[in-house]
C-alpha cells in the first residue's frame, strides 16, 4: 500500500536553510530539524530518519533530459550495513527519485512552498519530483512518468499521480514570466488587471494527462492563502509567518526486510 502525506506549519519548518534560523548555529539547526522530522514521522506512520530528499538539479537541461535515480538498491545496502542510518543526510543528485516496493517504510519527500511536488506510482514503484514553473516548462512531469515506466514496466492503467499542495489562483506575476517558453502556457497564464495569473495545477495536470496518466489527484490547497502552509509568494508580499518549508512525500507501508551481511 502507498501512502502520500504533507506536513503543515504546525509541524515546523522542514528545511535546514540558515535563512529560516537567524539566531541558531548550524549544529542547533540540524538538531532542531531532526527533532521535527522524528515527530512528523510518528504522526504520519514512518521513521523520521528514513526520509530521502533528492538533491535536485536546478539547471534542468533544456533538451528535456532530467536525471532520474532509482535509489532502492543503494538504500538497501546502506540500511543493511546500518539500520539506524539517517537517510536525510544522503546527497543524491537527481531531478526525479524512485523507490521500489521492496523498500518499505522509506519515504521519498521534498521541502517545498508554492511549487507542486508530483508523485507518480505503479503497483511496485514510487517516483517523485519537485516541479517549479521552470521545470514544468521543460516537461519534468512528463519525464517523471517516463522514468516510472522505465523502472516499473507498468501499464498506463496502473499509473496513479498525485500533485501536492501548491500555489493556486492568487499566484500572479507583475510582468509576463521569462521562463514561460512552452507554447502551452497560453492556456495557463492569464492577463488580469493585477498582472499575469499562473495556473500551475492545470499546467501539471495537462502534462500528466498528455503522458497517458488517467488517475490524477490534485490537492485543492492554495499554499498562498491557506494559513496551514508556508508560502514564499505570501512571505514576499508581507506575510512574515509564511516563511518556511513544508514536506510532501510518499512511501510504501510496512517494514523492509534487510539482508544480513
Amino acid at each position: 500500500m502507498i501512502k502520500t502525506f504533507y506536513s503543515e506549519v504546525s509541524n515546523g519548518i522542514m528545511s535546514s536553510k540558515k535563512d529560516f534560523y537567524p539566531n541558531m548555529s548550524k549544529e542547533e539547526i540540524i538538531k532542531e530539524l531532526k527533532k521535527r522530522r522524528i515527530e512528523l514521522g510518528k504522526l504520519k506512520g514512518f521513521s523520521g530518519k528514513r526520509m530521502i530528499v533528492p538533491s535536485q538539479d536546478i539547471e534542468l537541461k533544456k533538451h528535456n533530459n532530467g536525471q532520474y535515480e532509482d535509489v532502492t538498491e543503494r538504500v538497501m545496502d546502506i540500511l543493511s550495513d546500518n539500520p539506524y542510518y539517517d537517510l536525510w543526510n544522503l546527497d543524491m543528485p537527481c531531478d526525479i527519485m524512485l523507490i521500489r516496493s521492496n523498500l518499505k517504510g522509506v519515504v521519498l519527500t521534498y521541502p517545498s512552498v508554492d511549487c507542486p511536488v508530483v508523485i507518480a506510482s505503479s503497483n511496485d514503484t514510487i517516483a517523485l519530483a519537485h516541479t517549479s514553473a521552470v521545470h514544468i516548462d521543460r516537461n519534468l512531469p512528463n519525464l517523471l512518468i517516463d522514468s516510472l515506466r522505465k523502472v516499473s514496466n507498468c501499464k498506463d492503467d496502473e499509473i496513479k499521480a498525485y500533485v501536492g499542495p501548491c500555489a493556486g489562483e492568487s499566484y500572479i506575476y507583475e510582468t509576463y514570466p521569462s521562463w514561460a517558453k512552452n507554447d502551452d502556457w497560453k492556456y495557463f497564464i492569464t492577463e488580469t488587471t493585477k498582472g499575469y495569473k499562473i495556473d500551475l495545477k492545470k499546467a501539471v495536470y495537462k502534462e500528466l494527462k498528455d503522458s497517458g496518466v488517467k488517475d490524477i489527484t490534485i490537492s485543492s490547497v492554495d499554499t498562498i492563502t491557506d494559513s496551514r502552509f508556508y508560502s514564499n509568494y505570501a512571505y514576499k508580499h508581507g506575510f512574515e509567518e509564511k516563511n518556511g518549508r513544508f514536506l510532501t512525500g510518499a512511501y510504501f507501508t510496512g517494514k523492509t526486510k534487510l539482508l544480513k551481511k
